[in-house]
């Protein structure tokens, strides 16, 4: 039987957040989300319209009994939907409701609609995408018989392809109780408890489902993703291969397992995977960036800048952001030159549409990148016309702090290198004064500064502010060090202290 093309499939209502950061948070990979994948089109399943509509029979311990006249009706309707006269169907039956509660003829009694003619109304009323008057049949129904065990499960059907799916479970569990035991029952129930995160529940669900209908893709899935909640990667990743082999075409799928191999560390698997929908043309920007990560952290530099550039034409508009981010990884794990070459392209991307401020946050990354490849001249270059575009940046004042101070660790003539420390200072005294990543960078920068020239008291000041900005072990005893040589330099300079002050008495009292 055709449905009426209006009706949809069930949409995905849930998202559970989660992440896997590859190799710790210094790789920085993007985060990939598990969508809670719902069944497949059930509406339009013909097996699902045939447990919907296409049967009249009914059970009498769950169901309620209908008099001889309306099994009449019944068989009368069943053929008009089987020659798909829907809307004829729907006449019929409210006609005969109507004649049967106030008959026309004054000689026949009023006689009641069983439960049983109510429920069929809410299916037409349903297969013709009306809900709300289908809703109103179904209760109408329990209501007359509470045990009517399939107007429980359609109207579960009926707040699934709602997406009330609290009101949904209810009437699944009251089904299931009173003996029903259908594989789509078990299997939505399934898929509420999922969205639910009640992955014990959506586990038993599924797996009921299953046994029931083992060809079903939806029910494997299903059980996957509950598995995959239950952080059970092993057998998800098993369980989604199998999947995979079935329904090769399907990007989810490869996706769900690539998401189950790398909570196993399988990173490889992972990229294989990745690689494996790059070349199908399924994979998205998102997961080409991800690939890029995972060659970077198997040391595959070449691959990554291929994943990255992949991800970047792919892109209809320039995400400055995550170009950013690669050029960053690229650099950061020491391939400069790749960085650079990226960085090229990412010009290319944005051409002359790029806004003054992504400009300068690529001209900053070029500024590392240069200093990577140990190219000072083209760092101070770079850093003097960004200072002249955008004077109050703190992110280059920052780094002309720190390129200020690399040229006094680099110059020999000693008046020279204090003219640099003087423009480090200045510039990292004003980055230090910021908030956030810009403040806690200049704090860090000036205190590593002046412990490198001894002064450690005047250190101690700035190196407790990033200590409190970003509080970390390896800085923490880091500072642990530099205070208990500044708490030296403290009582060396006390004593010189006490020592001159009395050397002053002294000759005080020797001219008198």
């Amino acid at each position: 039987m055709n449905m009426n093309p209006r009706m949809k499939a069930i949409r995905c209502h849930g998202m559970k957040r989660w992440a896997l950061l590859l190799a710790g948070a210094c790789l920085g990979a993007p985060a990939m989300a598990e969508k809670i994948i719902p069944p497949s089109n059930l509406f339009r399943d013909p097996a699902f319209v045939q447990d919907f509509v296409g049967s009249y029979g009914f059970h009498s311990e769950v169901e309620p009994k209908v008099s001889t006249a309306e099994s009449r009706e019944l068989l009368k309707i069943q053929e008009l939907f089987e020659a798909g006269k829907f809307i004829e169907a729907e006449q019929s039956l409210v006609a005969f409701i109507k004649e049967t509660e106030a008959p026309t003829d004054p000689e026949k009694q009023p006689q009641k609609i069983s439960a049983a003619m109510v429920f069929v109304l809410g299916n037409l009323y349903f297969s013709a995408d009306r809900p709300e008057e289908a809703r109103r049949a179904f209760l109408e129904a329990i209501r007359r018989f509470p045990k009517f065990r399939r107007a429980h499960v359609n109207l579960g059907y009926l707040y699934v392809s709602k997406e009330e799916f609290d009101k949904a479970m209810g009437h699944f569990q009251e089904a299931i109780g009173l003996g029903e035991g259908n594989a789509r029952v078990f299997g939505l129930l399934g898929y509420c408890y999922l969205l639910k995160q009640q992955a014990v529940a959506a586990e038993n669900a599924y797996r009921q489902a299953y046994l029931l209908d083992p060809t079903s893709k939806d029910w494997k899935l299903g059980l996957a993703q509950a598995l995959i909640q239950q952080e059970n990667f092993t057998e998800a990743s098993s369980l989604l291969g199998t999947l995979i082999e079935e329904n090769p075409e399907d990007a989810q799928l490869w996706l769900q397992q690539t998401q189950a191999l790398l909570a196993q560390e399988r990173k490889m698997e992972a990229a294989v995977n990745l690689e494996i929908l790059r070349m199908k043309g399924q994979a998205g920007i998102s997961e080409l960036n991800l690939l890029g990560n995972l060659y970077m952290d198997q040391g595959e530099p070449q691959l990554a800048l291929f994943a990255y550039l992949a991800a970047l034409e792919k892109s209809p508009t320039l995400d400055v952001d995550m170009a950013l981010k690669s050029a960053k990884i690229l650099n950061d794990y020491g391939f400069p030159d790749k960085a650079a070459a990226f960085v090229a392209q990412v010009r290319s991307k944005g051409g002359e549409s790029l806004a003054a401020d992504d400009k300068v946050r690529i001209d900053l990354i070029e500024v590392r990148i240069a200093r990577a490849d140990g190219d000072l001249a083209r760092v101070g270059a770079l850093l003097e016309d960004l200072l002249k575009r955008d004077p109050a940046n703190g992110e280059v004042l920052l780094e002309l702090g720190k390129h200020y101070d690399n040229l006094a660790k680099e110059e020999e003539d000693e008046e020279k290198r204090r003219g640099y420390l003087v423009q480090a200072k200045s510039r990292l005294q004003v980055a230090a004064g910021r908030e956030g990543e810009i403040g806690y960078g200049g704090n860090l920068a000036l205190g590593q500064l002046l412990t490198r020239e001894l002064d450690y008291i005047k250190a101690m000041p700035y190196l407790e502010k990033a200590l409190e900005m970003k509080p970390n072990d390896n800085l923490k005893s880091y500072v642990g060090k530099v205070r208990r040589a500044a708490d030296r330099q403290q009582q060396r300079e006390d004593r010189e202290a006490a020592e001159r002050a009395l050397k002053d008495k002294e000759r005080e009292e020797k001219a008198k």
